[in-house]
């Protein structure tokens, strides 16, 4: 899932573009919008079943009709957000705001701000520089990258497991990223040739699990789950040998 981060002082027209954005993007993916609301708050209808589930401490409260579904969570934190969505299959997420967060960001108006991608873009400027933005995520998100990018709805072994890379005394420092991103690279490679893999994604989550940690997340689709287990334990045998002090 790739993050588009929106910032910009108020009214300088952030909700217009990303109203035009939305549309330009669905084209190539599917899009998840998400606005920083702050100290305003959001407020649920008062007397209606769904509000009232959520007042009685319910950790999800929802409802469906004819045309779509409303869901309120009672988590309020950004990542169990891009969680939810990188799980339910979105490819792009819009941020609004969210400006104490440095991911890639694109700013409209005047406002100064770090990690600046693109200022006062036009939806196909953005489109150009989709590679300059963050990817983010989940297992279950890696596994529907791949599917896609494989064209495989049903292959014969699907199988997902997770390692911690990198010394701990340098991570979250540059070169320790330079690092697992390399590391990263290298492992796809060498599942990609494994006998018997469809394919393979490998991704280093920064920050996790640990602040100043990270971890990688591997998926890999193959023809039998023998291949597929044979692959994962060629890699992990890997990991501990390289990195003996690493939790598996």
């Amino acid at each position: 899932m790739k993050i588009i981060q929106i910032v910009g002082r108020s009214n300088a027209g952030k909700t217009t573009f990303i109203k035009s954005l939305i549309g330009t993007l669905s084209a190539q993916g599917t899009v998840g919008a998400v606005k920083h609301l702050g100290h305003h708050g959001f407020l649920l209808e008062s007397g209606k079943d769904t509000t009232m589930y959520y007042e009685s401490h319910a950790a999800l409260s929802g409802g469906i009709d004819e045309e779509k579904s409303v869901l309120v969570r009672r988590e309020n934190d950004l990542d169990s957000t891009l969680e939810t969505l990188c799980n339910a299959g979105i490819e792009y997420a819009i941020l609004e705001g969210f400006k104490s967060r440095l991911f890639p960001r694109i700013v409209i108006g005047d406002l100064e701000s770090e990690n600046v991608v693109l200022r006062n873009p036009t939806t196909d400027e953005v489109i150009a520089a989709l590679p300059e933005f963050e990817d983010y995520y989940t297992v279950e998100g890696l596994v529907r990258e791949l599917r896609r990018e494989c064209g495989v709805s049903r292959p014969g072994a699907v199988l997902t497991f997770t390692g911690i890379g990198g010394d701990r005394t340098v991570a979250g420092s540059p070169e320790f990223d330079e690092t697992a991103d390399a590391l990263a690279a290298s492992i796809r490679r060498e599942l990609e040739t494994a006998p018997g893999i469809i394919g393979a994604r490998v991704y280093h989550r920064r920050g996790q699990p640990h602040p100043g940690e990270g971890i990688l997340y591997i998926a890999i689709l193959a023809e039998c789950s023998e291949e597929a287990f044979a692959a994962a334990s060629s890699i992990m045998d890997r990991l501990k040998r390289e990195h003996p002090d690493q939790e598996m």
